[in-house]
Order: C-alpha cells, then structure tokens, then sequence
C-alpha cells in the first residue's frame, strides 16, 4: 500500500462521492473537522471547491467509487470560506452545549427547590416535581432520536447531579424500551425521587460506604422506608412509590430493603436499579474509587449481570454504546479522544473530541465517527494513563454529568450538521 506522500493529485473539477481525499490545509483553511477522509456527498465537494485550491491528492486504495452521492433536495449554496463555514460549525457546537448545560443546570436548581419544599409544602413539592418531569418527558418525544450529552463538570448544582443524571439516563432507557408518555412520566418521577429518604440522613450516612458500621448501614438503608413513607405523605401514586421502595432491590434477590426479584420488582424499578447503580460506581461519594463510564459498563456485564433485568441491561448497554459519554479511548490512528456525545439510537460510532496540539481547545471540532467511514476506536483507556499535555486538554470528567440534546442529522456530512 503506497503511503500517504505517496498519494497521486486529482484535479478539483474530477472529484466524485465515494473518493478518499487529503486536505493539506492548515485547520483554519477549510470546516471539516479531519484532514482527510472519505467524500459522502455532493455537498462537500462543492465545499472543497470554495476552498480555492486547484488540485488534492487522493487514496484510489481507500476509495469507493461504486457509491453514489446523496439526491438533494434542494439546489446547493455557493460554499462559504474555510474558515467561515468552520467558524458557523464552532458557533453550533458551542450553542449546543451551551444550550445543555444551562438546562441541566436548570434541573438541578429546580430539584434543589423542591427538596426545600418537602417536610413544609409536600403537595407544592409534588406539584413542582410532576412538572418538571412532565417538561422533561415532551421535550424527549418531541424532538425524536436524541444524543445523550456529557458535560463540564462544573455544571448544576453539585448535591442534584446523582437525582438528574438517574432521571434522565433512565428516561432515554425508558424511550429505548418503548414506554408511552404516561409510563415516561411516572419512570422519570420515581428516578427523580427514588432518594429523598435521605433528607433525614446525616450527611456523612447519604452515600452508601463499605466501612460503615453495622449500626450505621441500617440506618443508611432505613432511607428507602423513610422515602415510601414521605412519599405517600407528598400524595405520589403507586408506581412512583414502588421505584422509590425498590431502587437498591436486584433481580437476583441481593438488594435491600425487602430482598426482592424478577417480577416481583416493576420495569420502572427495574430500570432505576439498574441507572442507580451505574451512576453510584461512576460517581462514588469518593472520587478516587470512580470508575470510567467504559470500565463500569464492562464490570456490570462481566460480574454483576444477574443483578439486573436482561432486557434492561442489554437495551441499556445497546443505548450507551460500548464506550459511553465520559470514556477516554484511544482512535483507530493513534490518536487521543474524549467521548462527549452517544447518539441512543446510533451507538457503535460515538462523537468525541480528539487531542490536537495544533488546534487550541476552545476552537477545537468535536468529531461525528459515524461520519468518518476510516476512524473508530481502538481502545479504552484510564485518564492516568494519558500523557500530561493530553490529560490537560482533553480533561477527563471525575464527576459525569449528562444531559440530552436533539441528535443531528447523521445521514449528511459534517458540514452540514
């Protein structure tokens, strides 16, 4: 196989879908977020055209000349600049995250209020928590396929982010599993709420600790009788209480209160059990025994399977991807990437952000794999494992944060997201 220097030119008029081309611009000079890849569409090349050059080099080896370019719809647009389509892409993104980040931060805030609310205006509480579960609910149906997003780890308020990362991972589980809007609502109710229990708790006893004390492990898991119990005061219906008096019981009969199993549980349980847990290991009351979101997944299928619904789990694992919002992983070519975004319904090919030196990270693209036919993932990696100037840029997350976000239209190219 000839090297990439070793590549023949192509005259820009020649270029076709399905060719295996070399951008050999500076990252300023053109909007894709690589400098060489695969043509998808007539779209791009009346891009590359607008970039000014006269000829590119191009891979006949890695080349498909047999595919045939997208219809389009519309007639294209003359193609910006390089670096004004690249600088609209950059607007985006920033914009999306933005956008998530200040609705999670929104969540936190109004879970915040209405954990305040409880031992004085119950109903006020409920009223306040089925409406925010409620706005939670359309604005997943509404918006169809949807990415699950990662976060800064700054965002929300710190003592919400466990009750907001579990209703919102469980309601995209729950979408996945084809729940109507109905059974969605009482789902994200009983996730949002499945710990208030601990309100009563000290401090110290609100995370489940392997050097508790027999004395104090029962009271850590009186909380779950103490949430039943204020949850029936706040008026909550029955399916909402049974997620609340289930969410630490397993499928094999290991959990606790009541060493309940299979059937016995409800899918909504069923499906918090499963969340709680994966959140609780990824972000423990002790950062240092955190689990990167990729080695979670792997311990919970390896060793802890039996504990959940095989359905739930698989769908789960399916929705995820093997390596989930928050996983640092190692690229096809050698290069560094943070996992910042899984598409629910298209997990194999996440959407990550790649170490680029060149590039400073404010203005760095995130990158769509799915997109890129010649780039996937080689391995995962722990964050001690990166370099120190990777580790820097990249910043793996001690705290995941998620929230969702429309998916982007994966069947066109970059340029067009």
């Amino acid at each position: 196989m000839m090297s990439d220097s070793q590549t023949p030119f192509i005259d820009i008029g020649e270029l076709s879908v399905g060719m295996y081309i070399y951008l050999e611009l500076g990252w300023m000079g053109h909007p894709f977020p690589l400098n060489n890849f695969k043509i998808v569409s007539e779209s791009q090349i009346e891009t590359i055209r607008g970039l000014g050059v006269k000829r590119l080099r191009w891979s006949p080896e890695r080349s498909d000349l047999s595919e045939s370019a997208p219809v389009e719809e519309t007639p294209v647009e003359a193609a910006p600049s390089g670096q004004v389509a690249r600088q609209r892409l950059l607007d985006a993104q920033r914009r999306d995250l933005a956008l998530c980040e200040r609705d999670f931060s929104d969540a936190t805030r109004n879970f915040r209020d209405i954990l305040k609310n409880l031992n004085l205006h119950l109903e006020q509480a409920r009223e306040r928590a089925e409406d925010m579960v409620c706005g939670l609910v359309g604005r997943l149906t509404d918006q169809g396929d949807s990415f699950i997003r990662l976060l800064s780890e700054g965002a929300g308020e710190k003592a919400s982010l466990h009750a907001i990362n579990v209703t919102v991972i469980s309601l995209l589980l729950g979408k996945r599993l084809d729940l109507d809007t109905e059974a969605l609502t009482l789902l994200g109710l009983g996730a949002l709420l499945h710990d208030i229990g601990k309100i009563e708790l000290p401090e110290r006893l609100r995370w489940r600790d392997d050097g508790f004390s027999a004395v104090e492990r029962r009271l850590f898991q009186e909380h779950v009788a103490r949430g039943v119990d204020l949850g029936r005061r706040m008026g909550l219906s029955p399916e909402v209480l049974a997620v609340i008096a289930q969410h630490h019981e397993y499928d094999d009969g290991s959990g606790f209160p009541a060493r309940l199993s299979g059937d016995r549980l409800t899918l909504a349980s069923r499906i918090v059990v499963l969340v709680n847990h994966y959140d609780l290991i990824c972000n423990p009351s002790n950062p240092v025994a955190a689990l990167t979101p990729h080695n979670a997944l792997s311990l919970m299928f390896a060793q802890s399977k039996r504990k959940f619904d095989q359905t739930v789990l698989g769908m789960f694992i399916r929705m995820m991807g093997v390596y989930p919002p928050g996983s640092v992983v190692m690229l096809t070519d050698g290069r560094y990437a943070l996992v910042v975004s899984v598409n629910s319904d298209r997990p194999l090919k996440p959407i990550v952000l790649i170490y680029d030196q060149r590039v400073p990270l404010h203005d760095a693209l995130i990158v769509d794999l799915e997109q890129e036919c010649d780039l996937g993932i080689r391995q995962s990696l722990k964050p001690v494992q990166l370099p120190r100037a990777v580790f820097d840029y990249l910043s793996p997350r001690q705290r995941m944060c998620y929230f969702f976000e429309r998916a982007r239209d994966t069947s066109s190219s970059s340029i067009e997201r």
